[in-house]
């Protein structure tokens, strides 16, 4: 080995650890940059010479800049997300309906019907008198607000989930296209040897957050590209760098999900049941519609039951009690005061037309309430209306208990992956040093060997 080999190998550690403070520096960087993984880069001996017979070193060179990947955590991340995706719309939606089911305050829907009733009992007392009258109207229109108000606003709700598929499929159409995209540019530079590195974390963080969205699973393959596929289903969703895509199609009120797999130009009709578009799926379709026909049962049950004991009563002019509640309804969006009852001497509080002032009728109207007319005669109305609000307060406390382990789970696993793939500044800063110590080294090496090529320069002078 002559005085040439050395420089070479000082000019080739120069060159090397130069790569290594840049990758080093690249780490340091990022360190905030979500979903970076650290990179490293691994050296080897040079392939040795032979010289006289015997082996001589050539130095070092760099085998690969790997990044800290594991496959098994990014597995676990993309399912977790995805619980995590459908049950935190699932609580936000729920959280957002609860006060109409709220019976701490005064003027809820319980108290309403409680009131309503409790007009009848007042009634009771002075059959004929204007005001008690009055009241026994003034509360069926508030009573009428009640049902109608939780209508509405499940109805807005069921809406709000319908209007916001529409942006939802926008941003996962984006993403599908963003990761195809991101694996054409992977299979292309790992194909001239290039390094993708960063380019892997950024796909990964995206399909990360596609699994939020939807239900995914996903193969990585040898070319570097990641194959994504719809878990309701198992529509190809990307396949190398083409996408799939999901749009919405009218159906009278609402929008039906289509996939198109990736290469596909046939869309199929979807059930998704994971991730936020599940969520708001069954948030519009079941759940809240679940709330809102109990509701609507409670409304016609009591509508149904007065109007058939007004029916059997006398008004003051002695004429036969119409119904009290508008019979036209077929819900609590609808329920509400018959408009044929235009004065307060229409109210059948008597149960014989030639007692005008009588009270019996007025009574077993006030008694309706305590009486097992619902669920199959096994509970009262105000009974079946604090077991509703009972099962929304659960479903929500519920809702929020499971978001907070979800949350606590998806904590751990990004702490493991922190650990495994994150950057550390006491170790990058660690590692900058030494590669600076061994540029210096390196350039050490190369100046010896200059004043040793000049020494036997200046023998030959």
């Amino acid at each position: 080995m002559g005085l040439s080999a050395a420089m070479e190998i000082g000019k080739n550690g120069l060159t090397i650890y130069r790569v290594a403070s840049e990758v080093t520096s690249e780490n340091i960087a990022n360190v905030n940059t979500p979903g970076y993984s650290r990179q490293r880069v691994v050296l080897e001996t040079a392939p040795p010479t032979t010289h006289n017979g015997f082996p001589m070193g050539t130095g070092v060179h760099i085998a690969s800049v790997e990044r800290f990947y594991d496959g098994l955590l990014q597995q676990q991340l993309v399912n977790a997300q995805t619980t995590l995706g459908y049950d935190t719309t699932k609580s936000n939606v729920l959280q957002q309906i609860e006060p109409n089911f709220n019976e701490v305050s005064n003027d809820g829907l319980g108290a309403a019907v409680s009131n309503f009733f409790g007009a009848w009992q007042d009634l009771t007392l002075n059959p004929a008198g204007a005001p008690e009258r009055q009241t026994v109207l003034s509360r069926a229109k508030i009573l009428q607000d009640n049902f109608r108000s939780i209508s509405t606003t499940l109805n807005d709700t069921i809406n709000t989930q319908n209007a916001s598929l529409v942006p939802l499929t926008d941003d996962i159409n984006a993403t599908l296209s963003s990761i195809a995209i991101l694996n054409g540019q992977i299979r292309t530079t790992e194909l001239v040897s290039g390094n993708a590195n960063e380019t892997r974390d950024q796909r990964d963080q995206m399909v990360r957050d596609l699994a939020q969205k939807i239900g995914i699973t996903y193969t990585e393959n040898s070319d570097g590209t990641t194959d994504v596929f719809f878990a309701d289903g198992g529509a190809t969703l990307v396949s190398g760098v083409k996408a799939g895509s999901f749009s919405l199609v009218p159906n009278g009120a609402v929008s039906d999900v289509y996939v198109t797999a990736a290469g596909s130009a046939a869309a199929v009709l979807t059930a998704p049941t994971k991730g936020q578009l599940g969520a708001t799926l069954a948030l519009r379709d079941s759940i809240i519609p679940g709330y809102q026909a109990k509701v609507d049962v409670l409304a016609m049950a009591i509508a149904s039951q007065v109007n058939t004991q007004h029916k059997l009563g006398f008004d003051q002019t002695g004429a036969a009690g119409i119904d009290f509640f508008d019979p036209a309804a077929t819900n609590a969006a609808t329920f509400g005061l018959n408009p044929a009852i235009i004065s307060t001497n229409q109210i059948a509080a008597s149960g014989n037309a030639l007692l005008l002032g009588d009270n019996s009728n007025a009574l077993k109207l006030a008694q309706l309430q305590g009486q097992r007319l619902m669920s199959g005669g096994t509970s009262s109305f105000n009974s079946y209306f604090d077991s509703l609000v009972s099962t929304v307060g659960l479903e929500v406390k519920s809702s929020q208990t499971v978001v907070a382990q979800d949350e606590a789970f998806t904590k751990q696993l990004t702490n493991l992956r922190e650990s495994n793939s994150g950057v550390s500044l006491d170790e990058e800063l660690t590692n900058l040093v030494k590669y600076q110590r061994s540029y210096q080294a390196s350039a050490k090496l190369i100046a010896t060997a200059t004043e040793m090529m000049d020494t036997v320069m200046g023998l030959i002078r």
